[in-house]
């Protein structure tokens, strides 16, 4: 992938007046990390939402302000609650040459034909996988072929995943990914995960605090 750039600028909006900004199209950005002090800064709503689309939380990104640049990765994205509007990005700023950690989505395609048996299901166990190498060399998404599902029982682990050169996973290899499972053994798994009922709490019984009002 073609490296992404953003340009930004020094922010002077702040407190209440943020708002104005946001209505005028503008999104407040905050660079920060090793390498530099912390930057309040703004960019094109619409040139960072396009920016993020194309990154997404797992690849790099330079932005641009002031005759610098910052080679970052997109730590935490804030939305409104109810239109997603985007308010506010926090970017991190990494090294070209050490290591990372990150967070990789899983992306699911095939059929897993052994979830076509007689009271079979498909289990998708992860969604995402941790991973460590270069920023640069971090996927956007690792692909979980599910044909590989073909018979009852059949199990994909987080160590049959295919990652680029370079790139380390950190998930438990034996972890599960994807598997097919009957329905009798995702009921049992639902109530081993159930919680007990306390002592006490059934019929008849009577909390400390009943205890202490009545006293």
């Amino acid at each position: 992938m073609d490296e992404v750039r953003l340009a930004a600028e020094q922010r002077v909006a702040l407190g209440k007046k943020v708002k104005a900004l946001r209505r005028s199209g503008i999104t407040p950005i905050h660079v920060y990390g090793p390498g530099g002090p912390s930057l309040s800064l703004q960019s094109d709503t619409y040139d960072l939402v396009h920016a993020l689309g194309v990154v997404g939380q797992t690849s790099p990104l330079t932005v641009q302000a002031g005759g610098e640049e910052h080679f970052v990765m997109v730590q935490h994205v804030q939305r409104h609650p109810v239109s997603e509007r985007l308010l506010h990005v926090d970017l991190l700023r990494v090294s070209r040459t050490e290591r990372i950690h990150a967070s990789v989505p899983l992306h699911f395609e095939g059929e897993a034909t052994g979830a076509r048996a007689s009271n079979a299901m498909l289990s998708e166990d992860l969604h995402e996988i941790e991973v460590q190498g270069i920023p640069t060399d971090i996927p956007h998404s690792v692909t979980v072929d599910l044909s590989a599902l073909s018979e009852p029982h059949s199990v994909i682990h987080a160590g049959d995943l295919q990652l680029p050169s370079g790139i380390t996973m950190v998930t438990d290899p034996g972890a599960y990914v994807a598997r097919v499972i009957s329905h009798e053994a995702t009921l049992e798994e639902e109530e081993a995960e159930a919680p007990a009922e306390a002592p006490g709490s059934g019929e008849g019984g009577s909390t400390s605090g009943e205890e202490e009002a009545s006293g």
